[in-house]
């Protein structure tokens, strides 16, 4: 068996978001595309027998170890194969907290798949991915292969969807401050009763989906997709039309709040105009603002 295992956490980003109905269980379900991205969580896992199970993670983190997903998750995998294991999880965050990139999910995906291998793969791919849906409604995406999927239901329906194998390049904004996911949810439900009575519509909900798995391999530049938190944050955030204008003016294909916020990107053909981009942007945003280049 092995010991320690270093493992890398994608981002993602949004290519679209809809949130439809409510569901019984608090949650809502959702139309989303997924894109993991070239920004990463760096983990390194180092796990033993022990009498009892215990984790200590070790990092940026300005909360109890009890309370982040990874700690969950590594708990999680403990009681599921039946053993007591000691835990130690070194993470460099490189992918800012709050932001909608998906970076506590993805940490936690992480943990499972190292610890899954440092114990000889004991779980399935497919049991993974069952015990990942009670972290969050994110961590299935992760704990799957696909680079680009369709998301449905919660977050745990996922249909992968091929696109062009060309590099772009993103600028991606942090604007220096965090959004909940469950705040953004809440403040969607009563500023927008509308879409939350729509689609309890089986046939929308899957025109629209084959609707989006056909303009995603279309060129980045006619893409028409939204996210239904954008609206919200342009109207309270104005440093979002900032942003968004000068992506746009620096010659963005396309621009886009990720996941219910707080993070905004433009995706570049060429990895010199998202360098002048990201430049640009870094002179004139405030310093509490984080302007992140990497490849899409």
């Amino acid at each position: 068996m092995l010991n320690q295992m270093q493992i890398q956490a994608p981002a993602k980003i949004n290519l679209f978001l809809k949130v439809l109905d409510k569901r019984e269980d608090g949650f809502h379900n959702i139309v989303s595309i997924f894109r993991k991205i070239g920004l990463f969580d760096d983990l390194s896992l180092v796990i033993e027998s022990a009498p009892y199970f215990s984790c200590k993670i070790i990092g940026d983190f300005n909360f109890p170890d009890e309370e982040n997903l990874i700690w969950k998750a590594a708990q999680l995998f403990s009681s599921f194969i039946k053993r007591s294991l000691c835990f130690t999880i070194t993470c460099k965050k490189n992918i800012p907290e709050g932001s909608g990139l998906g970076g506590g999910s993805s940490d936690a995906a992480a943990t499972l798949i190292a610890a899954n291998e440092l114990m000889g793969r004991p779980c399935r791919r497919t049991e993974l991915k069952t015990l990942s849906e009670k972290l969050g409604s994110d961590v299935p995406f992760f704990i799957d292969t696909s680079s680009t999927a369709l998301i449905s239901g919660r977050g745990e329906v996922i249909s992968p969807v091929q696109t062009s194998d060309k590099t772009y390049w993103l600028v991606i904004v942090y604007p220096g401050f965090k959004i909940s996911s469950g705040t953004a949810y809440k403040r969607f439900d009563s500023w927008n009763e509308f879409n939350t009575k729509l689609i309890d519509n089986r046939e929308h909900v899957s025109a629209l989906s084959k609707s989006l798995c056909t303009q995603v391999r279309q060129p980045r530049d006619t893409w028409k997709f939204g996210n239904d938190f954008e609206e919200i944050l342009l109207d309270e955030y104005p440093v979002y039309t900032y942003i968004k204008k000068h992506l746009v003016q620096s010659e963005a294909l396309f621009t886009l709040l990720t996941g219910s916020g707080s993070a905004y990107f433009g995706i570049f053909e060429k990895k010199s105009a998202a360098e002048k981009a990201a430049t640009s942007l870094n002179s004139r945003l405030p310093a509490d603002n984080q302007i992140m280049l990497c490849p899409y």
